[in-house]
C-alpha cells in the first residue's frame, strides 16, 4: 500500500531533487541497482506525464498539478497493490483537476491498481470512483456502487450531501435539504444513531438503540433505523 496526499506543497522532501524523491521507496524497500533505479524513475516520469529533464530539479520548480504527478509517480515506484489517495485535486485549480483525474484513471488501468478515495467532492466522485463509502462521525452509514448510490440514495445524512451539490443545470429543480445543528465531537458521541441530534427522520428510539448495517437492496447496505 502507498499513498498520495492532499497538499502537493508539503508532500514532497524540498531539499532532495525528483529523482531522489521517487528513488527513496526503492533504495529502501528494494534490491535494484542504481541503474535499475535510474531507469525505473525515468520511466515512471514519463508515466505521469514528465520528462527525463525533470528528474534533477526540486519540488519548488513545479506546479501544484506537476507535484501531484510526482507524488502518484512516487507511490506507483513500489507495484503497489493500493493507492490511498487523500483528496488528490482539492488542492488544484479546477482546470487542472480533469487532468490529474483523467491520469490516475489511465494509471489505474497500466498498472493495475486499487485505489482508496478520500473526497468530499462529489464530483470527483462520482468520475473516479466504482464503490462508494459515505461516512458520519468516522462510522459508515451508506455502502452501494457510484451509480446506485447518486440515483437512489437512502440514509438521511446521504441525501443531505447531494442536496447540497449544485445541479448540473440552472432550470433543475431539486429537493434542498438543509441539517439542523453542528457535527458532535467524534470524543464524546450521542448515544443510539449518532446522527439523530441532525437527522430530519429521526425517531423516538434513534438516540437509544444503536443502528445496525442493513442491505437494503442487492449490494446496497444502509445504517439506519429507517430500514430495520
Amino acid at each position: 500500500m502507498q499513498a498520495v496526499f492532499q497538499d502537493p506543497w508539503s508532500s514532497l522532501n524540498p531539499r532532495m531533487r525528483v529523482k531522489d524523491v521517487i528513488a527513496e521507496p526503492m533504495v529502501i524497500n528494494s534490491e535494484f541497482s542504481k541503474t535499475e533505479i535510474r531507469d525505473l524513475v525515468l520511466n515512471l516520469l514519463q508515466d505521469v506525464g514528465l520528462s527525463d529533464y525533470h528528474a534533477n530539479l526540486y519540488p519548488h520548480e513545479f506546479s501544484g498539478g506537476q507535484r501531484q504527478r510526482l507524488a502518484k509517480a512516487r507511490a506507483l515506484s513500489l507495484n503497489p497493490k493500493v493507492i490511498v489517495l487523500d483528496e488528490p485535486v482539492s488542492a488544484l485549480d479546477v482546470s487542472i483537476r480533469a487532468q490529474i483525474m483523467n491520469l490516475l484513471k489511465d494509471l489505474q488501468s497500466e498498472y493495475q491498481v486499487s485505489y482508496m478515495l478520500i473526497a468530499h467532492h462529489l464530483a470527483t466522485v462520482r468520475y473516479m470512483c466504482h464503490w462508494v463509502a459515505v461516512m458520519y462521525l468516522g462510522r459508515i452509514v451508506e455502502l452501494a456502487p457510484v451509480k446506485e448510490l447518486f440515483d437512489n440514495p437512502l440514509h438521511p445524512y446521504t441525501k443531505a450531501l447531494m442536496s447540497a451539490v449544485l445541479p448540473s443545470h440552472p432550470d433543475i429543480e431539486q429537493e434542498e435539504m438543509i441539517l439542523a445543528g453542528e457535527v458532535p465531537s467524534p470524543l464524546n458521541p450521542p448515544s443510539g444513531c449518532s446522527f439523530h441530534p441532525r437527522c430530519p427522520a429521526v425517531m423516538d428510539h434513534c438516540s437509544v438503540d444503536d443502528v445496525t448495517v442493513n442491505e437494503v437492496t442487492p449490494n446496497h447496505w444502509v445504517s439506519c433505523h429507517l430500514y430495520d
